[in-house]
């Protein structure tokens, strides 16, 4: 009896509502003297919406003229507007049959038209309506179709949240309860990062009825109270019975039965006032609930019949089982045996009957899959056997024009006259070849003097700066006897930073000055790292491992090398600075024939979806990527973090 309320989707809409639906129809009918065509079908179909909420016969009229106007102008887009119309016009009414019918034509002419927004419009559209006639998988694969496109497409923020809600509904009716309240809180995250209080309403709304489910009756009250009166704040009047009958549930949960009675009495004559005739079925069973549980078993029996028929007559068969339900209940309460055996034996064959019709639809598309996936294969098949046909005629092709060809130049030229040729080939290529080596070994040699230069002037000149600003801070401090501690400590810590770059600098000139890079010349430049962050931490472990079998026959380009050892540098800083770790492993070894770097510790780490990350991250990526490595980064709040790089 606690069923979310399924047409609330129809109100994650493309349409705001920034000033009174009065003013925004009276607008809309003034442009109506000055269109034609195409706009004209958009203002009518605009028209029709406004008119949605609050008249639906005149919906309906605007969308018929929609309707005629596109038949004259015979335009696809026209006709997927008015299409999609009527649908909406036809789903408010609980005819769903017809609502699917124009909403699958609107999609059509939208893929047609490649209108990727708009499909995943409709595709959203024919979600809700499958999910109000009770057929929830077909509902959550158009819900997923959409959510794929708007994800990918350029849209405004409210059309990913929308879905999202929508899902969220299909997994409550589901019981899927946990899945619900994630897809839900994933929209309202989005609504309250963008400040939309209205889609902040509904989806709170929604949330509550989830609490129903899990048992928290006050807080899902809580909820949905605040929602209705943000409802009827913002001037959704429509939606406010929605939570009121999420209220009802609650409270007749919580044994509060009259109020829940009185509750339930007001939202059925205001979803009779709005013909919406799936909700009216859903409150006119819990209604019925209700009053059984108060032992007012004749109007129990009264309101339940009355949903079965509308059930029946509309096509909704999730609420006909409920009914049968419901009634079988009220029957055995009555001490009707008889009665509730009929209904029972009813509701078992109408249960059955639903699952029956999911199972064969599964099957159906499981072997629609399997000979889609059969029919591929004999296509790719054919394929191939005319593409090794054609090769096969111009192989022998080929080889016919090669005879020709020999045949002329042996007739035309000699035996001779073809050797010396061919001998006179072969030392021209000879002869290339050697001077493209020459060149080679030429470019290589031009690079090499250049990053002795580059490396030379990097030490003479940046090198000797940085000397003379650590010897020119010294000076400061020791010779004019500086009494200002913060001064003192911001000279110490330049000096200190100033100190740090000259190492780096040599680091790149100690790379730039090699043509390779041992595994030997990097474990020292390792371990010299080490020492210096061993002594700058006090109260961290230091440990430094390298496979035996990888020190004499391993050799990095000087690229590849320095980017290693600039991974692993930015690890340890990492883990010294942020970890708070007594313990930071670094071990080299081989894992499937490939290179495996990894820097650990025993810190605090972090969560890596919490954490955004950082230059140091990204450009510990960034290196891994240029030099053809891949790089894994695995932490977990209080379980250490550890860096792993395969090359």
């Amino acid at each position: 009896m606690k069923k979310l309320l399924c047409a609330l989707v129809l109100i994650f809409s493309n349409y705001s509502h920034s000033q009174s639906t009065q003013k925004i129809i009276d607008s809309l009918k003034t442009l109506l003297n000055s269109q034609k065509e195409l706009p004209l079908v958009n203002t009518l179909t605009e028209l029709a919406w406004e008119y949605e909420n609050r008249n639906i016969d005149s919906a309906l009229f605007y969308s018929k003229q929609s309707l005629n106007i596109s038949k004259k102008i015979k335009s696809d887009e026209a006709f997927a507007a008015s299409y999609n119309s009527l649908a909406s016009c036809f789903d408010a009414l609980g005819k769903l049959d017809s609502a699917i019918y124009y909403h699958q034509k609107s999609l059509d002419l939208k893929l047609k038209l490649n209108n990727k927004i708009g499909a995943a419009n409709s595709y959203n559209n024919l979600g809700i309506v499958y999910d109000l006639s009770g057929d929830f998988d077909v509902s959550l694969q158009n819900y997923f179709k959409a959510l794929n496109i708007f994800e990918s497409e350029n849209v405004p923020f409210d059309k990913v949240p929308m879905v999202l809600g929508n899902i969220g509904i299909v997994y409550k009716k589901e019981k899927e309860f946990g899945k619900a309240l994630e897809y839900y809180n994933r929209a309202l995250e989005i609504y309250q990062a963008n400040n939309y209080n209205f889609g902040e309403v509904v989806t709170k709304g929604n949330i509550g009825a989830i609490l129903i489910h899990l048992k928290q009756f006050e807080k899902a009250i809580k909820y949905c109270s605040e929602a209705q009166e943000a409802y009827a704040k913002l001037g959704y009047n429509r939606y406010v019975p929605y939570m009121l009958s999420n209220i009802a549930i609650a409270k007749d949960s919580l044994k509060r039965y009259n109020e829940a009675e009185k509750d339930l009495e007001r939202v059925i004559s205001l979803f009779q006032k709005e013909q919406n005739y799936y909700e009216l079925v859903h409150n006119k069973l819990s209604f019925a609930h209700n009053l059984h549980k108060q032992q007012k078993l004749t109007q129990a029996f009264l309101n339940a019949n009355d949903a079965l028929q509308i059930a029946k007559n509309k096509g909704f068969k999730e609420w006909e089982v409920k009914a049968y339900k419901v009634l079988a209940h009220i029957e055995k309460s009555k001490q009707n045996y008889k009665a509730y055996a009929t209904y029972f034996e009813m509701y078992a064959q109408k249960k059955d009957s639903l699952f029956e019709e999911k199972k064969t639809k599964t099957v159906f598309e499981l072997e629609t899959k399997y000979k889609t996936a059969k029919k591929e294969k004999e296509i790719l098949a054919q394929r191939a056997q005319i593409a090794e046909k054609e090769l096969n005629i111009n192989r022998k092709n080929m080889q016919l024009l090669g005879l020709g060809v020999l045949a002329i130049v042996l007739s035309v030229f000699g035996y001779l006259v073809y050797k010396q040729q061919k001998l006179k080939n072969k030392q021209l290529q000879k002869e290339n070849q050697l001077k493209e080596a020459l060149s080679k070994i030429e470019t290589q040699n031009k690079l090499q003097d250049q990053r002795l230069r580059i490396s030379r002037d990097l030490h003479d000149n940046i090198g000797a700066q940085l000397t003379f600003i650590i010897s020119s801070i010294e000076n400061l401090q020791y010779g004019f006897k500086i009494s200002n501690t913060n001064l003192t400590n911001k000279l110490t810590g330049i000096s200190s930073f100033t100190k740090d770059t000259i190492n780096e600098l040599r680091d790149t000139i100690w790379a730039m000055n090699k043509n390779e890079i041992s595994l030997t010349d990097l474990q020292i430049r390792i371990s010299n790292f080490i020492d210096k962050a061993h002594v700058s931490s006090q109260g961290i472990h230091f440990n430094f491992l390298v496979a035996e079998e990888l020190k004499n026959n391993t050799v990095f380009t000087s690229v590849q090398g320095m980017n290693i050892y600039r991974i692993i540098q930015e690890a340890i800083n990492n883990a010294i600075k942020y970890a708070n770790a007594s313990s930071v492993n670094v071990e080299i070894s081989e894992k499937n024939n490939k290179l495996l770097f990894e820097v650990f510790d025993n810190g605090t780490g972090f969560n890596l979806e919490e954490v955004e990350a950082g230059n140091g991250l990204n450009n510990m990526k960034k290196r891994a990527t240029d030099v053809g490595a891949s790089i894994t980064i695995q932490s977990n709040k209080n379980s250490g973090t550890k860096i792993a790089v395969t090359l």
